[in-house]
């Protein structure tokens, strides 16, 4: 298991090559919710992600002898860049898996970097099986999305930032994929009884509000959704499922049309980009009332989002708050 110290000590080996991302109030959000809410801004993270947290705490606990071996990832996307601009910054030759169906502005931000790309399989599921089987086939090093103890100690860094930029937070709302951030963020405050963290994912692709409630990870979900980078099931045996069903308090599940209004929203009053699934705790937020007088701080989790994609969402959407 991840606990604080652990965070504690990755954020002291990170602080200096990441953002400290701003913690902004929003009025318009907290008088239609009734809480008092704050957006963690980590879309304006380096690569536009709060990924890079993960990668870089990974790469500084690998034994310097073996950065002469290929390095192998798999992601839809934000994982990708920030795995690109570390290999960039480190040097090490990389070899990524992406997923057929990845979107074109994610494939467009990571076409920067040197490293070899694989197209393989119709979800994140296939592609980080297939990353990981050739990491040991050819005795390289795996850098997973969220199944990797390292992993979830960086993204959980970004508590430690919400606990000095906000001492009063009573309740963190987090997007779901894999679910590194939300482990990293439930192992932080796992001490702090004071402290609720509540997941979001799309309706259509709730695998992980799905494998708690049964005790047993889901298949991935076969429905589509806007929110890709929260798509893709959770792989087997992975210590996110266990610490967020050990920690996590519940799981909004979201629709549709409720996360492109959330979009919407921030855009409109925020003036800020975000891409679906940073948009998820919003619409949680935006869908009632039930955290009426708390303290609520939202993760914005990333930024890329297809320009023609966005301009029809804030012309249907944008005049619905």
């Amino acid at each position: 298991m991840v606990h604080k110290k652990d965070i504690e000590i990755a954020y002291k080996n990170i602080k200096d090559d990441i953002l400290k991302t701003p913690l902004v109030h929003s009025p318009k959000l907290s008088a239609i919710s009734g809480a008092n809410v704050y957006l963690k801004m980590e879309h304006l993270q380096i690569t536009d992600s709060f990924k890079i947290r993960g990668v870089l705490t990974k790469l500084k606990s690998i034994n310097k002898k073996d950065f002469n071996k290929t390095f192998v990832a798999a992601s839809t996307g934000n994982h990708a860049a920030a795995f690109g601009y570390a290999s960039d910054k480190f040097g090490f030759k990389g070899k990524l898996f992406l997923p057929k169906n990845i979107r074109e502005e994610k494939l467009t931000g990571i076409s920067k970097y040197a490293f070899e790309t694989v197209l393989y399989g119709n979800s994140s599921m296939e592609t980080e099986r297939k990353a990981r089987e050739y990491a040991k086939e050819i005795d390289g090093v795996l850098i997973h999305p969220y199944n990797d103890p390292e992993i979830i100690k960086g993204q959980g860094t970004i508590a430690i930032e919400i606990a000095e930029q906000f001492p009063e937070v009573d309740t963190v709302i987090v997007p779901i994929g894999g679910g590194g951030l939300i482990s990293g963020i439930c192992s932080y405050f796992s001490e702090n009884k004071n402290v609720t963290i509540v997941g979001s994912q799309p309706i259509n692709a709730s695998e992980m509000e799905q494998s708690i409630k049964i005790n047993k990870i889901v298949s991935p979900s076969k429905y589509s959704t806007i929110a890709d980078a929260a798509a893709g099931g959770i792989e087997e045996n992975s210590l996110t499922f266990i610490i967020c069903k050990k920690h996590l308090s519940h799981v909004e599940t979201i629709k549709e049309e409720d996360i492109k209004k959330a979009v919407a929203f921030l855009y409109k009053f925020h003036e800020t980009t975000v891409e679906p699934t940073a948009a998820l705790p919003v619409a949680a937020l935006l869908n009632g009332d039930k955290y009426r007088n708390k303290n609520v701080v939202v993760v914005l989790t990333g930024k890329k989002i297809n320009k023609q994609l966005l301009t029809e969402i804030n012309k249907n959407y944008g005049d619905c708050y």
